[in-house]
């Protein structure tokens, strides 16, 4: 929802397409938000007063790239059952480009910038969101070797983007031992920070140098250049549940309640930001929520521990004036989160802030549960207004990895555009939400969605409706608990998605 200063500004209205709108006096803007499948209905938000324009909008673009899990031993006479590695009784051959039982050889990481260069050569910047090692043990890393892998693809991103900015971060799969990263400096970060550090000096920062920041803590804040958009680049490995360097400290620690003080950290800064009339891109590697391919227990699989995901949250809430958009990975799934102004009245609740989870370049088929699967490589551009932040499309390229190992080359395509398969005319929470409730009530656009979050490769004849009720809770309830209740079917927030509102108006004041 738009919001303003002091006064009502913003109006959220469902009319026919082809309605005549009047108004008493000129709006600021006016924005078509969505359109029903059948295109009969548009929501559209009417901006009835603000600050003028100060420079003519651009729309610009940039490249979220992740997850790419390059597998130094990958090779074509390599057993599937083994991470595709050579152990000499293989009970079939695998792929030039990979395989789903296995994480990516350089050849797919090689095609898939490759094909970034070749669809959007000259981008604003490039969000890169970590985990770059195989899903193989500790025994078989060091820290040198992790950090050889880092330098690598930096040097292959580099090669191809001489002169584009790019935002890095680490995931769980960048540290040594992996997924246990220590609260303040450390040699590896240190190191990868000297990697990066051409990068970070191209970068401007507001009160603290981008390459100190990250070298000290992992994260960062820094402006992308000709925009009004901040990135504001976090280090969620602090936050994991798997990461006993946080999890066994209690709460009566300071580091327990806020490692690093990277909370503390981000509520200042986001206040800042705001005051200064920037517009803040969230960016990390792990995201807050629960996890929408895990089905073996009905409370679901979550990533963050409870106590941060639920700090995660209020900051969200708190700050959802000035997080224009949120861009994180880790699941090697393409799917979106949404985020709630707090109500005791959960069908009264409105939709502040959206989260975008970027698929993953490795095809690699998950041991967490069954249902997790693998997936087809994707790389993400995505269109944003430089004034005003919102994102205005994406577009999710992939590659069909049977057909390319079957034909010896790797034809990356489009997949699909967002705006086209959901109805947008662009991003927003509201939008999204229309989008997921759709999503709930109509299984056609349901399979739409579902067909995307394995980027083209499963068929969505799989997912039954209990799989179907798990991604819907797993998008629109962000709390442990809540999510428990909705996809237990306690909390009935799904009627939501069942009831139509011809002509809903809501005045908004800040």
């Amino acid at each position: 929802m738009l919001r303003g200063e002091g006064k009502p500004v913003a109006a959220w209205v469902t009319v026919p397409v082809g309605s005549c709108i009047y108004f008493e006096r000129r709006p600021t803007r006016v924005e078509v938000v969505m359109l029903t499948a059948a295109r009969t209905v548009a929501v559209v938000v009417l901006v009835l007063a603000g600050h003028p324009r100060t420079a003519e909008a651009r729309i610009g673009t940039f490249w979220h790239v992740t997850d790419f899990h390059y597998d130094l031993n990958y090779t074509t006479s390599g057993d599937p059952k083994k991470m595709c590695w050579d152990t000499r009784d293989a009970s079939r051959s695998v792929g030039e480009f990979g395989d789903y039982s296995c994480d990516a050889p350089l050849s797919l990481l090689t095609s898939a910038v490759n094909a970034m260069k070749r669809f959007k050569s000259n981008p604003d910047f490039i969000l890169w969101t970590g985990d770059d090692t195989a899903h193989v043990p500790n025994d078989y890393f060091s820290t040198e070797v992790v950090v050889n892998i880092v330098a690598n693809l930096t040097d292959l991103i580099t090669s191809r983007f001489p002169n584009t900015p790019v935002f890095p971060v680490l995931g769980n799969h960048d540290y040594y031992p992996k997924n246990q990263m220590p609260v303040g400096p450390n040699r590896l970060q240190s190191e990868v920070a000297d990697l990066w550090k051409k990068w970070f000096q191209q970068l401007e920062g507001h009160e603290e140098n981008v390459y100190d920041s990250f070298r000290s803590s992992g994260r960062y804040v820094a402006d992308v250049a000709g925009s009004k958009v901040t990135v504001v680049a976090l280090n969620t490995l602090i936050w994991y549940k798997n990461n006993n360097e946080t999890a066994l400290l209690p709460n009566s620690s300071s580091d327990g309640l806020d490692p690093d003080k990277q909370f503390s950290w981000a509520n200042k800064l986001l206040t800042e930001l705001a005051k200064k009339g920037r517009k803040v891109y969230l960016v990390g590697h792990i995201p807050p929520g629960t996890f929408e391919r895990y089905q073996q227990e009905r409370k679901g699989f979550h990533w963050y521990q409870p106590r941060y995901n639920e700090r995660f949250i209020q900051l969200v809430q708190q700050h959802a004036h000035v997080i224009e958009a949120q861009f994180f990975a880790h699941h090697h799934t393409d799917s979106f989160r949404l985020f709630f102004e707090e109500k005791k009245n959960q069908e009264q609740r409105i939709p502040i802030s959206y989260q975008l989870l970027s698929p993953g370049v490795t095809p690699w088929r998950s041991t967490l549960s069954e249902e997790t699967g693998a997936n087809n490589p994707g790389i993400r551009l995505v269109y944003y207004n430089t004034t005003t932040g919102k994102v205005v499309d994406v577009s999710t390229y992939y590659l069909d990895l049977s057909a390319a190992n079957l034909e010896g080359r790797a034809e990356w395509q489009l997949e699909y555009n967002f705006s086209s398969t959901y109805n947008l005319m662009s991003l927003s929470p509201v939008a999204l939400y229309e989008v997921a409730k759709n999503m709930k009530a109509n299984r056609t656009m349901f399979d739409l969605y579902y067909r995307a979050n394995t980027v083209g490769l499963e068929d969505p004849e799989k997912c039954t409706e209990k799989c179907r009720l798990l991604h819907y809770c797993a998008i629109t309830e962000m709390n442990y608990s809540r999510f428990y209740d909705c996809n237990n079917g306690v909390r009935p927030s799904w009627r939501v998605a069942l009831a139509v509102v011809p002509f809903l108006l809501v005045l908004v004041a800040r």
